[in-house]
């Protein structure tokens, strides 16, 4: 096990986060490599900062009694990132060999979800006026440039 899994593994046990010092003591390692290895793994996102000093898991995974669900505690931002990221990404693969191996059952299962998301947006038809609402709420420069390109590039093309 290196030291990375090894960082890893003793943030997941420990209840309260840990500083370099108490890791490096525990590791019986130099301090200095375990702030380099800690500063690498919290711009992965693996961790994060806790106050000064101090770092914590940022995804906690527990295995549940059954062993073929997996259950992921998500409290951070970034770690939803990370999670949904990954999800995303197994997700495209298996469409990708769906497709390939057996385009009948893809094309049946894409005539579901357009069924569905037809039937979503019947059901609420104002969603994207409440979204735009929201959005120019909490970016109103942006709406503001892009607004200012739309009718820009509307009288060049109008010439």
């Amino acid at each position: 096990m290196n030291t990375r899994e090894e960082i890893i593994s003793l943030l997941s046990k420990s209840e309260k986060p840990l500083g370099p010092k108490a890791i490096a003591l525990e590791l019986k390692k130099t301090s200095v490599n375990i702030r380099k290895i800690l500063s690498n793994l919290y711009k992965e996102g693996k961790i994060e900062k806790v106050g000064y000093g101090e770092y914590a898991l940022s995804v906690n995974v527990n295995l549940s009694v059954n062993v073929k669900k997996l259950r992921v505690n998500v409290e951070d931002s970034k770690a939803k990132k990370l999670a949904n990221k990954e999800i995303n990404k197994y997700r495209k693969m298996y469409f990708q060999r769906l497709k390939a191996s057996d385009p009948e059952a893809y094309g049946k299962m894409r005539k579901a979800k357009s069924r569905y998301l037809k039937d979503w947006r019947a059901r609420n038809p104002d969603y994207n006026k409440n979204w735009l609402k929201k959005y120019y709420k909490k970016y109103p420069e942006r709406v503001r440039e892009y607004q200012r390109r739309y009718w820009l590039k509307r009288t060049m093309s109008s010439d």
